[in-house]
């Protein structure tokens, strides 16, 4: 039986995170989209963190009828779709099927309005559509 000693050290260590550079530290808090590496990449991270945003945000109804209208629309097969437990997982998934992009913020639009969720495309997509350009 092993014992848990507190204060001991783990055996099993975390991997160790490469440190952000303060132009990446300030970009990732003010959710600008820096041109350091590859701006892709930046614009996918900014979009990912609007979609978590987002989804914090929506309720359990709201969960239920973006499952719904992801049915009806068939964006999601149903049987991927019945094991998502959250709006992120949604979203997640449809960024992953390639309905929902960077680039093509349509579907995502749709389906908030559809759930009557526009105030969620005026807070968190709107924005993020401007500040691409």
């Amino acid at each position: 039986m092993m014992r848990l000693v507190i204060g001991a050290e783990s055996p099993i260590q975390p991997a160790k995170r490469p440190r952000l550079t303060d132009t990446e530290n300030r970009d990732c808090l003010t959710g600008s989209v820096s041109s350091s590496k590859n701006p892709e990449d930046a614009r996918e991270t900014v979009f990912k963190k609007m979609i978590f945003d987002m989804a914090k945000e929506m309720g359990e109804d709201d969960l239920k009828s973006l499952k719904q209208l992801c049915r009806v629309y068939q964006l999601i097969p149903k049987g991927d779709l019945e094991k998502k437990k959250t709006a992120h997982e949604v979203f997640e998934c449809l960024r992953e099927a390639s309905k929902i992009s960077v680039g093509n913020t349509d579907m995502l639009e749709k389906l908030l309005e559809d759930i009557k969720r526009n105030d969620l495309v005026e807070e968190f997509v709107v924005p993020f559509k401007k500040r691409l350009g």
